[in-house]
């Protein structure tokens, strides 16, 4: 049985350009290629291992909801993840991670991964049917973040 999906890509620009919009949950509606993000209360990006940051959410079957996303690793430039919850509740067990690695100066190796070997609650696993999220939003969500972070051609 698959509990995860990810998808990779090479993005002509810098790690840190590349990472300062994944960490930045007001730009994530830009790039989400799922359709589901529709805007955050945050105020700033992310920091630290432990922030939550809620998002504003609309599902075709579930309508209009709120998430938090509670920060579960936060690598400066390298990793950043957060694992998804009902508003002040604890993260049922999906996890998105985002990882960065350098190719060179102006170019970046991005995966994003959707990760739900951690759901183990019947009620759950009976509500939301994973993948919740198909592997062709993923790879949408990437080129979002491409065309986001696109340097300028001469």
């Amino acid at each position: 049985m698959t509990t995860a999906l990810s998808v990779q890509r090479t993005i002509d620009t810098a790690q840190q350009a590349v990472f300062a919009v994944i960490a930045d949950p007001r730009r994530h509606r830009e790039m989400d290629g799922s359709d589901t993000v529709r805007g955050t209360e945050a105020t700033g990006p992310i920091t630290r291992v432990g922030e939550v940051f809620r998002m504003d959410m609309h599902h075709r079957d579930a309508g209009d909801y709120q998430t938090d996303n509670h920060v579960t690793a936060f690598e400066p430039g390298r990793v950043i993840a957060w694992r998804t919850s009902e508003v002040d509740a604890e993260p049922a067990g999906w996890e998105w991670i985002w990882r960065l690695d350098p190719i060179d100066d102006s170019t970046t190796a991005v995966s994003l991964t959707y990760d739900w070997s951690d759901v183990h609650d019947p009620a759950v696993l009976a509500l939301v049917p994973f993948p919740a999220i198909p592997l062709p939003a993923l790879e949408q969500s990437l080129v979002g973040l491409a065309a986001l972070v696109a340097r300028p051609r001469p």
